[in-house]
């Protein structure tokens, strides 16, 4: 397969109060086109970093990130066009209704209008939201604010998501849908990200898994070579095994 998005010596060092803090170290890894892949590792691992950079919202201190052959730093107008990110904090807005928000998605990204009808129709009745489409926002559920948080990520139809931290204080139920929807969009050729410290969220759904701790890649391959090879039976045992640490959210 051709990687997609290829980081080579990537570093991040942030200022803090006279202090160089270094949130990620000499990364480097490939992306496969149309894989599910997954960073995993506590908070403070250099994840959600990591993200930032390739999704080109922030600059590395080193190295490169070529994202579809484009160059993260200097060709991002190119990238930002291609991808979808579904963050961590959700970036919905209260006030208006889950239509106007994905309308306003789509917007943004001068999808047509009659396309980005139809895919908001579409989509609305995939994530079963379709009867709240006219409702504002801020009185929805946290699983239902997620659920519309991930089709707003795709209404331009990108050809790789983003997903920091999915599914972080869902319920078990409204975590199995995002998982659905993820695999639903894999098999459309999709090529989705994920950054993750829910272990069985990356064993069940990822193809290839990357282990970080302390802004460094500890290891890299699919789940099941990773448990084999650290004689491991769940990815937070490889991770205890590569780290001598238990996972700390």
């Amino acid at each position: 397969m051709e990687p997609i998005i290829e980081v080579r010596n990537l570093s991040k060092v942030f200022k803090s109060r006279g202090r160089r803090i270094t949130a990620v170290d000499d990364v480097s890894f490939d992306v496969f086109n149309g894989e599910i892949f997954s960073m995993i590792g506590p908070n403070g691992a250099g994840k959600s970093t990591t993200f930032a950079m390739m999704t080109t919202l922030i600059k590395p201190t080193g190295g490169k990130i070529k994202v579809a052959g484009f160059d993260a730093e200097n060709e991002d107008d190119r990238i930002r066009p291609i991808i979808g990110i579904v963050p961590q904090k959700l970036s919905l807005y209260p006030d208006l209704t889950a239509r106007e928000n994905l309308e306003l998605m789509g917007n943004l990204y001068d999808v047509p209008k009659k396309v980005m009808e139809e895919r908001i129709e579409y989509y609305l009745k995939l994530v079963n939201l379709e009867n709240h489409a006219d409702r504002f926002t801020g009185g929805f559920s946290g699983g239902m604010k997620q659920r519309l948080s991930v089709i707003s990520a795709v209404i331009h139809d990108p050809q790789i998501i983003f997903w920091d931290e999915p599914t972080t204080g869902l319920d078990p139920q409204t975590r199995q849908a995002i998982w659905k929807l993820a695999r639903k969009f894999n098999s459309e050729g999709k090529t989705l990200i994920f950054s993750t410290h829910y272990m069985d969220e990356a064993d069940k759904l990822c193809d290839r898994v990357a282990v970080m701790n302390a802004g460094k890649l500890m290891a890299l391959d699919t789940p099941e070579n990773l448990k084999k090879t650290t004689n491991s039976a769940t990815l937070e045992d490889v991770f205890i095994h590569l780290t001598g640490e238990e996972i700390r959210d």
